[in-house]
């Protein structure tokens, strides 16, 4: 029951003009929402599945930044997107240059998918109920 809320997943990233092109170009996310009103606040929200992704430019000084800013790369955090058709995914995005981390394989779970890694080294798992 959503009632027309939103989920975003939203974390901050040093390399933000290659993790907008992984999402847009090679994931070909839609971009939902953009701004750039300084160099210290800049950012992008991508369609993914029912959710949303929000990247966000890493400030030039966290220190002063009016966000909560944790400089760690993502621990222990990962995606999961289910897509319509994880074998064309699959063939897309190694065409595109996306490597994948974990093969294209069933899951005993009832879902088929792989993994891939985003810019930053956060895992995406994509998949698709079989």
């Amino acid at each position: 029951m959503t009632n027309g809320k939103q989920f975003r997943f939203a974390y901050f990233t040093p390399r933000y003009d290659e993790t907008l092109s992984f999402y847009a170009d090679r994931l070909g996310l839609p971009v939902l929402d953009s701004w750039d009103r300084t160099a210290d606040d800049k950012g992008s929200v991508f369609g993914a599945a029912s959710g949303r992704i929000e990247v966000l430019h890493q400030p030039l000084d966290s220190a002063a930044s009016e966000h909560f800013f944790d400089q760690r790369s993502p621990q222990g955090a990962f995606m999961v997107i289910e897509v319509d058709d994880i074998d064309a995914c699959h063939s897309r995005l190694k065409d595109n240059g996306v490597p994948v981390e974990a093969p294209l394989q069933d899951q005993p779970w009832g879902h088929r998918s792989f993994v891939i890694r985003e810019p930053i080294g956060l895992r995406l798992y994509l998949y698709s109920e079989l």
